[in-house]
């Protein structure tokens, strides 16, 4: 299955992309696919996928767009 990544701010920097497209073999949860990223998630962050926001135990699916962006606040 493919599945989109898309990563905001500091997130990018890290994991040296802004957004691409992943093949995945076999059934994956979000947190297996964002294991293998190479991100700092101590910094808080949420993820959505297809606009929605999810745990990490939910499992992918064939063209769901996962995106991570860190929670930022002040004024």
């Amino acid at each position: 299955m493919k599945i989109t990544i898309k990563l905001i701010g500091p997130f990018i920097y890290k994991a040296g992309f802004s957004e691409k497209t992943i093949q995945i073999d076999g059934e994956a949860t979000i947190a297996t696919v964002i294991s293998s990223l190479n991100l700092d998630l101590s910094r808080p962050h949420i993820i959505t996928r297809n606009g929605r926001a999810v745990t990490p135990a939910e499992k992918v699916e064939d063209g769901d767009r996962l995106v991570i962006a860190p929670i930022y606040s002040g004024g």
